[in-house]
């Protein structure tokens, strides 16, 4: 099994209930007609985007990884996050990201795509042009590897009130987990997409609705009636968890257009987290020759790839540029350290990142597929020394295939994550191997992924 690296801090597991600033808006208009301040990322907004005369406290940021085609057709609202390599592509449909939202590492969202006649039929069912873009409303969360696929609305109506466990409260906004996908669909507010799930076109997703992991919901009746196995309701977890990746996000964005106005290369290649937030106050440098965290410090705005913060490699600098391909994003902005074995292979866009106050570790001779996404967070299990949930672990000679995901889960030696297939909340035994196309949640096999 790997080692456990050394922390260099202790960061308290904080989850911070988001603040709201009015109605969701699409970048014309709001909810109620009015005008939504906004501000498009063309050449002379990046990667500050300006919004309001709030400065820092309301800008968007872009990094400048992101991609962005017609940018004057896309328009961000107060407080987005914007990831690395993102792809926002306004094309065949305007794109508006409402306030308090975020695109995260290597989501794509399309304005509007090619289709036939029966996919035009089921978008103008509900209310959806062919041109009309994708709008999302007030905090709606792209997480890592998702897509949208225009025209679609995420979020747009105004914010609900729900009956929470300690009273009333505000809706949860929308999310959609890794490898999520919404094409061509509406999705009300207090909504959630779970990993590697979809939503197709002409559906509604109604408020208070979760779709489960790997499920592709194609029809009305299969959003609307549980007992057809596609959908659940929403829970105060998800709420719970949902605010805490919207206030994270919003300290993201603003400190991160901080770190840019002091230093342009800082938010370029290998750099430092922005610190800044409760989360993660100070800022760390990636570190090489150890996985312990005590090799020496590295900054590299040059570099092809996005590495940032408490990244702990056991491969040298030389090693890491010979390993790795394209697109990468291995973001310790938020938890960390995150301590790194040799890397046999690390295919393009491959994501690392984990929640506030977890470590993630990956061991020796791992090969990451092309899109691959480990995402650390506490497991199921409970530490007894601690009393605390014990962190996601990939072991020695792991192989996770093309668009394979981990998360809050052990990976032991040997093991083999298959093609588009999730592990989550879950201990994978020596040499297990997860099927292409599979969701293994809670210790067992939930069921293939549908689309």
């Amino acid at each position: 099994m790997p080692r456990t690296p050394q922390r260099r801090r202790a960061v308290p597991l904080v989850l911070l209930l988001a603040a709201t600033t009015g109605l969701a808006a699409p970048p014309a208009a709001s909810a109620s007609g009015a005008a939504e301040e906004s501000c498009s990322p063309t050449e002379e907004h990046l990667p500050v985007c300006e919004v309001g005369d709030g400065g820092l406290e309301t800008a968007a940021f872009l990094d400048p990884t992101a991609e962005v085609e017609d940018a004057e057709d896309v328009a961000l609202a107060e407080r987005v996050y914007v990831a690395p390599f993102a792809q926002l592509d306004a094309r065949r449909g305007a794109i508006g990201i409402g306030p308090e939202s975020n695109v995260q590492d290597s989501v794509s969202v399309e304005g509007g795509v090619r289709g036939d006649r029966s996919r035009t039929r089921a978008l103008e069912a509900v209310g959806l042009a062919r041109d009309a873009g994708v709008q999302t409303g007030e905090r709606v969360i792209l997480a890592h590897g998702s897509s949208v696929r225009g025209p679609a609305r995420l979020g747009t109506g105004p914010v609900l009130e729900v009956e929470g466990a300690a009273g009333p409260e505000e809706d949860s906004g929308v999310f959609l987990s890794f490898g999520a996908q919404v094409d061509g669909a509406v999705i009300e507010r207090d909504t959630a997409l779970s990993a590697l799930s979809r939503v197709g076109p002409g559906v509604v997703l109604r408020s208070g609705t979760v779709v489960l992991p790997g499920k592709s919901v194609d029809t009305q009746a299969e959003a609307d009636d549980a007992a057809l196995g596609k959908v659940r309701p929403i829970t105060d977890a998800d709420r719970l968890f949902n605010a805490g990746v919207v206030e994270v996000n919003v300290g993201l964005a603003r400190e991160y257009a901080r770190l840019a106005g002091e230093d342009a290369d800082a938010v370029r290649g290998i750099g430092v987290d922005p610190g800044g937030n409760p989360f993660d106050q100070a800022r760390d440098l990636p570190t090489v020759d150890s996985d312990l965290c005590t090799g020496a410090e590295v900054a590299d705005p040059a570099f092809r790839n996005r590495i940032i913060g408490n990244v702990c490699f056991e491969d040298s600098a030389e090693g890491l540029d010979h390993a790795m391909g394209e697109r990468i994003s291995l973001r310790a902005d938020e938890g960390g350290p995150f301590g790194v074995g040799t890397i046999e292979e690390m295919d393009d866009g491959v994501v690392f990142h984990a929640l506030e106050g977890n470590d993630l570790t990956v061991g020796d001779r791992v090969s990451y597929g092309e899109g691959a996404i480990v995402h650390g967070g506490g497991r199921p299990q409970v530490d007894p020394t601690t009393g605390l949930a014990t962190p996601t672990v990939v072991g020695n000679d792991v192989v996770l295939e093309d668009g394979a995901i981990v998360f809050r889960s052990l990976v032991r030696n040997g093991a083999v994550v298959g093609e588009r297939s999730a592990v989550v909340g879950s201990e994978l035994e020596i040499g297990q191997v997860v099927p292409d196309r599979t969701v293994y949640a809670n210790g067992e096999v939930f069921g293939p992924v549908e689309w």
